[in-house]
């Protein structure tokens, strides 16, 4: 099977359009009449195949028959397969095989290409390590559970249901994790591509069949898919908007979460630094960015510091190796945020990093609508507080220690840096915080082997009574 390849058109001639099909299973399905992503300035991008209902309904029949095929292979070879897929991965990014799909995808979401990059090399890792990744959600610690079912004496652990419907998240669109985990745990994926990023699916679906995917392990579609959605037996969404037509029970969200940082007394020397990384992380697009700083002290001081580190990170154009942050394609999104924070700063806010970079909140640069990252001080009754923003941005304010707990709640991750006389306990046994790290782990961010926001193989099995016992 040969990969993607990109076809030129009249309104780029130098730079080509790529072709994005659908997959049905291992077949490319294109359009008549596709759809066409284009860049900030208007010129065509790539045309999208579209799957229709037809397909749609066929996709997921052929995933349910595919359920079985995925849990016959045995643990050597199924996980030999994808680390074969990422070392394929890994081999087409050393030969430059991708780059056209990488400045498309950075035209697209406004991402900086080495981060595109960084972001299939990430999914290429990922399927390099799925059996460490399974093996810690599994009930026994093994991954020969999702082949043949865990086993007990009263209790079965089975898979809830044949395919798994995965909606890619927006945010950061290069996030793979989710999708592949499902697949690794031998489930049949009905894939849905953001907007911003219908490339690295793609090109990882591709992939994976050519190291020896079973038909129909995964199918893809661009863009929403109600006829999968209702016809999958699981469904996993990203954000908190999910569609009305999915029961409770059957879906599971993810990627929604938002995270901040606790500054206690006496932060190491390099916080601010590591703090700074965590908040630059996926160029600021990603639920475990550090969005707002809770300053149990001198939040002056914090905000001035934390600045200090945002203006060593500046906008540069999006093929500069350095770059760490995003453009925003759509100017009319990137002055809508603009104002919000204006309002913010109108209303008695400091903007931190203005007087450390002297640059105003609003860049453009190269033909592209930017914002410069923004480190800004705020009471915490702001709105703006605990808020995530689509870009390296965070708020801090000072709180007293009796309130830091209240003011945690609805966190992804809260770091605790410092020394916070006993609140890491306390943040610990709160329900609403998902994630605590504190000491020389403050900084740890995402991990697959962690919990995040549960484990995914605690929605995609389920422990069922059987009694009496049985081994069969």
């Amino acid at each position: 099977m040969t990969a993607p390849t990109a076809a030129p058109a009249a309104d780029a001639p130098d730079t080509g359009v790529l072709d994005v099909p659908a997959q049905d299973g291992s077949r490319p399905v294109m359009s008549h009449r596709p759809d066409v992503l284009r860049d900030a300035a208007g010129g065509a991008v790539a045309k999208l195949g579209s799957a229709g209902r037809l397909t749609q309904f066929r996709m997921a029949e052929e995933a349910g028959r595919a359920a079985r095929r995925l849990r016959g292979m045995d643990d050597a070879a199924w996980f030999g397969l994808l680390r074969r897929a990422g070392e394929r991965v890994d081999a087409r990014l050393d030969r430059g095989d991708f780059d056209p799909w990488l400045r498309a995808l950075s035209a697209v979401s406004g991402l900086p290409r080495r981060r595109a990059a960084r972001g299939l090399r990430a999914a290429a890792q990922d399927l390099a390590r799925m059996e460490e990744i399974l093996a810690t959600q599994s009930p026994d610690g093994t991954v020969a559970a999702y082949r043949t079912g865990g086993r007990h004496l009263r209790w079965s652990w089975r898979p809830a249901g044949r395919s798994v419907l995965v909606r890619q998240p927006g945010n950061f669109p290069t996030i793979n994790i989710e999708w592949l985990q499902v697949l690794a745990a031998r489930r049949p994926v009905l894939l849905s591509t953001a907007a911003a990023d219908p490339f690295t699916p793609l090109l990882l679906t591709r992939e994976l069949y050519e190291a020896g995917l079973p038909e129909h392990g995964v199918s893809l579609v661009h863009g929403d898919a109600p006829a999968l959605r209702r016809l999958a037996d699981q469904v996993l969404w990203p954000g908190e908007n999910v569609p009305a037509d999915l029961p409770p029970g059957k879906v599971k969200t993810y990627h929604f979460g938002r995270s901040r940082a606790v500054i206690g007394d006496r932060p190491p020397e390099d916080a601010w630094k590591r703090l700074a990384r965590e908040a630059f992380a996926g160029c600021g697009r990603l639920c475990t960015n550090i969005s707002s700083l809770v300053v149990l002290g001198d939040a002056a001081s914090a905000a001035k510091a934390l600045a200090g580190e945002f203006a060593a990170r500046p906008v540069l154009p999006l093929d500069d190796p350095r770059a760490a942050v995003p453009a925003f394609p759509d100017r009319a999104v990137r002055d809508a945020l603009a104002l919000r924070i204006e309002r913010e700063i109108a209303a008695g806010a400091v903007d931190v990093t203005a007087d450390a970079t002297g640059v105003p909140l609003r860049v453009d640069l190269d033909g592209r609508a930017y914002l410069r990252p923004t480190v800004l001080l705020v009471d915490p009754g702001s709105p703006l507080f605990g808020t995530e923003l689509p870009f390296p941005f965070t708020a801090v304010a000072h709180v007293p220690r009796s309130k830091a707990v209240a003011a945690c709640a609805g966190s992804l991750i809260v770091s605790v840096v410092g020394e916070t006389d006993g609140l890491v306990g306390a943040l610990a046994e709160e329900p609403g915080v998902d994630k605590v790290f504190a000491g020389e782990q403050f900084d740890r961010g995402y991990h697959p082997c962690d919990p995040h926001e549960g484990h995914l193989a605690d929605f995609l099995f389920k422990k069922k009574a059987v009694l009496p016992g049985t081994s069969a």
